[in-house]
């Protein structure tokens, strides 16, 4: 691993620190440095703050992108993580019983959380860290940082696509295919694209919490739908409706996919550098992140389980479609909303990276003016055409997410933040004249965690890779996959 730093800072500086802020820094006399300072930054520093760079060269035409809040934070990260997927758990634990559903999804949400724990505190050691492609250049150079810089927009416009594609049956779904379902996906492009102006994750804050209402309201009505209606809804051939604690005749390419899922279901990880960087206080992300986990473990627990339980073996994806019509048009109208708005969170994580990346050094990055929100909603408007255009063409785009989820997903959310955690703390990447201790209890537990965290993600990607592709063997033998822009 190389490192293009050489300058080291004895401590993070925030905002509130200014004012006492020490001539050490980077060998500036003040910091945040002035705007004219700026523009001789290299782009590839990440020891500074871009948004707190420009606070005073630009005060009157200034954004201030750190005003969340650590309560914001979490409500953004929440509409990320609790979305339509979790109506896909019923057929995670189908695939793995109920005991496995329950250990895989609280053990790899847990430690999801360990990994972000990890992210912060090296976001706060380095604070112009703004996304995962700046800590792939300070790890691993500009080949890192183009790489996962790469990773993150391929992943954002696949999520846009999938939201794209859920958008559209959402639509056929309430209008009985009123019209063809092109139309559709293109209404929700644009309807997305209008809804993606702001360039603040801020003032997602309010929408985010009427996403995650809205998927909370439609699963538990389909929780409630699935366990009081009669079972001959979903019985077929009088096959009694039956649950297993543990699979039944368990196959490697099910286990495989149900594993993946719930891996691919803590994705949101790719999103903490860069809603850290908007925020006040960044390590406060942490009480956030706390939020977001264990919100998004007991939903998916009660979900996955309660409907597995009700449904069985007859359990399908989303699980709306286990419900009679009535109910499942209501689902949809409150799915529908989460589905627009948790799109344009995680699209816009892919988004901000590119529009930091293009202004870090221009005066464009925080300004107020009309070319800086031009520059945002063109990037923003480019990146959902691409989703739209993929994923109307691809006949098998999921399984095309899912090798860019296998590619960057799981290294994003585990992999490599086992290898932030030695970078950050083993003696071995200790700066000169810095004293690094790997003893004590909690460094062994995050030793255990990072090292797990590797070997998970070097196992889930050749694996994740294979079911991908296996599935689009079987989609063209099957003759399931759709033409290109097809209305059906």
């Amino acid at each position: 691993m190389t490192n293009e730093i050489t300058q080291v800072y004895p401590a993070p500086v925030q905002d509130k620190d200014l004012a006492n802020a020490e001539v050490a820094y980077g060998g500036y006399d003040e910091y945040p440095p002035s705007g004219k300072d700026v523009a001789n930054i290299p782009a590839d520093s990440y020891e500074y703050d871009p948004f707190s760079a420009q606070r005073e060269e630009n005060a009157e035409d200034y954004v201030d992108f750190r005003s969340m809040g650590w309560v914001q934070a979490g409500l953004v990260a929440t509409a990320e993580n609790i979305a339509l997927g979790a109506l896909s758990y019923p057929s995670i634990f189908l695939r793995l019983g109920m005991v496995g559903g329950l250990i895989a999804n609280i053990g790899l949400g847990v430690l999801a959380y360990i990994t972000a724990w990890i992210m912060i505190d090296f976001k706060m050691k380095h604070m112009g860290v703004m996304n995962f492609a700046d800590a792939g250049g300070l790890l691993f150079g500009k080949w890192g940082r183009r790489i996962l810089g790469a990773g993150m927009v391929a992943k954002s416009i696949g999520l846009g696509g999938s939201h794209v594609l859920a958008g559209r049956q959402a639509l056929n779904t309430l209008s009985t295919n009123a019209i063809c379902s092109v139309w559709f996906a293109l209404i929700i492009m644009i309807v997305s694209v209008m809804m993606s102006t702001n360039r603040e994750f801020g003032k997602l804050a309010i929408l985010s919490w009427v996403s995650v209402s809205c998927i909370l309201t439609a699963c538990f009505i389909t929780i409630i739908a699935t366990g009081v209606q009669s079972p001959s809804v979903l019985v077929k051939k009088g096959v009694p409706i039956e649950w297993h604690a543990f699979p039944t005749n368990p196959n490697l390419m099910d286990v495989i996919g149900a594993l993946t899922n719930v891996v691919f279901a803590y994705g949101g990880n790719m999103g903490v550098f860069s809603w850290c960087s908007e925020m006040k206080n960044p390590n406060d992300f942490k009480k956030s992140f706390l939020i977001t986990q264990a919100g998004g473990i007991i939903v998916y627990c009660i979900v996955g389980g309660t409907i597995y339980a009700f449904g069985g073996q007859y359990v399908q994806s989303p699980a709306f479609t286990m419900t009679t019509k009535p109910v499942r048009i209501t689902a949809y109208a409150f799915a529908l909303v989460c589905i627009l708005i948790s799109g344009i969170v995680g699209l816009n994580v892919g988004a901000k990276f590119l529009y930091v990346n293009s202004f870090r050094n221009s005066r464009l990055l925080t300004s107020k003016g009309l070319r800086a929100r031009l520059a945002w909603v063109g990037i923003v408007a480019v990146m959902w055409i691409a989703a739209f255009i993929l994923a109307e063409l691809i006949p098998f785009f999921n399984q095309l997410l899912t090798i860019v989820s296998s590619l960057f997903s799981v290294w994003f959310s585990y992999g490599l933040c086992g290898v932030i955690w030695f970078y950050n703390k083993h003696p071995y990447f200790a700066k000169d004249g810095e004293v690094r201790s790997l003893s004590g209890i909690w460094n062994k537990v995050f030793i255990f965690c990072a090292v797990l965290s590797i070997v998970l993600s070097v196992a889930i990607t050749p694996l994740g890779l294979y079911s991908a592709i296996e599935g689009i063997k079987e989609g063209y033998s099957a003759g399931t996959f759709k033409h290109p822009f097809s209305c059906s």
